[in-house]
């Protein structure tokens, strides 16, 4: 390897070195009870997935470089060189990984394998070896931040016609979706799509609420590429516009990872405090419901309904009670899946990979474990609030003929909402 890109690779070792990490690195007692953790390893059997084994990859190139053991007799002490044969080892098992954290839950020493693995990806775009598809959908995000006048006109003409659904949903000729509307209480950042956007908007007018809609998507693959500044900047565009608006709290959609980079680490990666607090769109709904401020039907869901704790919504981001209440608000029919919670296995569509078709096979055969636990519920309807989740569970419900309906929570939510536009909801008016 050529002097200068080995200077760059050990250099952002160097940088991202802190006490906590070096912990992380040298503790591994290599007890493989992360092995019985993991999904993917659990689904493929392949030891490059073994969570101990991804870390240990990092492991290597320290000792080289930075233990002295290490650098005098590394074939002793398991120290390599990061050559083309360790950066590829390192891609295949960095970029397969969700960053579901299951591991550390279970590791006796909460290694976080995920953020030795945020080491891992700095290492590989250093090397000019990141995936290509996250950084160009990464890329794409910027792009529009920095052209926003460009795609202005589409978007409006597309919160014009899902306006005209939300009318027809809710039978009230004034309900729409909101834009740049100045001095709002709530500005939504959806995903890109109106099936976002739609259930949102139906909730909020029928709760009565002061908000806007932004003109930016949350999904951040800035975040799940690994550069920490396209990730920032992602952000900013949002969070700009709702300084601009003047909001005074910041909704995010059915995505987990955008909950976690607006509430956990934009602050940190911008150095500056919010003007506003950040709240998932859960937690207004719940808010909602057991205020009254929404009305919902128990009578309009049909079928055993359980509940999909996503990871970064979940174990990563301590949301587990407020979607259960609201499942539990429009059912008497409902059953937990096992394990759940912190527990909960991984649908192995996270961290990105969903968006990644050289990791298809290992991301089927990773969901193993969330067909057993779907199978075992006995449940014909699936409440899934992340859009990668249901991707994914979406694919692993064909392929082994599950025959489950998988649904959005606030799609749930409209559903159990007695309304006109809802066939039943309209029912129960009458």
């Amino acid at each position: 390897m050529e002097k200068v890109q080995l200077e760059t690779l050990t250099g952002v070792i160097d940088k991202k070195m802190n006490r906590q990490l070096k912990q992380y690195i040298d503790i591994c007692a290599r007890c493989a009870i992360c092995k019985d953790a993991c999904h993917q390893y659990v689904g493929t059997g392949d030891f490059k997935y073994l969570p101990a084994r991804r870390a240990e990859l990092i492991r290597q190139i320290y000792k080289r470089y930075f233990d002295k053991a290490g650098r005098f007799m590394p074939a002793l002490y398991e120290a390599r060189e990061p050559d083309d044969n360790l950066l590829d080892e390192l891609y295949d098992s960095t970029y397969a990984c969700t960053g579901c954290r299951r591991c550390m839950y279970y590791c006796p020493f909460s290694i976080d394998t995920a953020w030795i693995l945020s080491v891992a990806k700095a290492i590989l775009i250093a090397a000019g070896r990141g995936n290509e598809m996250l950084g160009q959908l990464a890329d794409a995000a910027i792009f529009k931040g920095d052209n926003a006048a460009m795609f202005e006109g589409v978007m409006l003409s597309g919160f014009d016609d899902i306006s005209e659904e939300v009318r027809a949903i809710t039978g009230d000729p004034e309900h729409r979706v909101h834009v740049n509307k100045e001095g709002a209480d709530v500005l939504y950042v959806a995903l890109a799509g109106a099936h976002s956007i739609r259930p949102a908007a139906v909730i909020f007018e029928e709760a009565g609420e002061n908000w806007t809609i932004s003109m930016f998507e949350a999904a951040n693959y800035g975040f799940f590429y690994g550069d920490t500044e396209k990730a920032r900047l992602i952000t900013k565009r949002y969070i700009d516009e709702a300084k601009r608006l003047g909001v005074k709290e910041i909704v995010v959609p059915e995505c987990g990872h955008a909950y976690r980079v607006a509430e956990f680490f934009y602050e940190a990666w911008s150095k500056e405090p919010m003007p506003f607090k950040v709240t998932h769109i859960l937690e207004k709904v719940d808010d909602y419901i057991k205020s009254g401020r929404i009305t919902v039907d128990k009578g309009l869901i049909e079928g055993k309904v359980t509940y999909h704790d996503p990871c970064q919504l979940g174990r990563n981001g301590g949301k587990f009670e407020q979607p259960r209440d609201i499942v539990k608000a429009v059912t008497d029919n409902f059953v937990d899946l096992t394990p759940n919670r912190a527990e909960q296995w991984c649908c192995g569509g996270g961290g990105g990979i969903v968006a990644m078709e050289e990791f298809k096979d290992v991301r089927l055969k990773s969901g193993a474990k969330k067909v057993e636990q779907l199978k075992a519920s006995g449940a014909s309807v699936l409440a899934c609030p992340c859009e990668n989740c249901r991707l994914q569970i979406e694919e692993l419900n064909e392929v082994h003929e599950l025959g489950m309906e998988i649904w959005q929570v606030i799609d749930l939510v409209v559903a159990a909402m007695p309304l006109p536009g809802n066939q039943k909801g309209a029912e129960a008016t009458e």
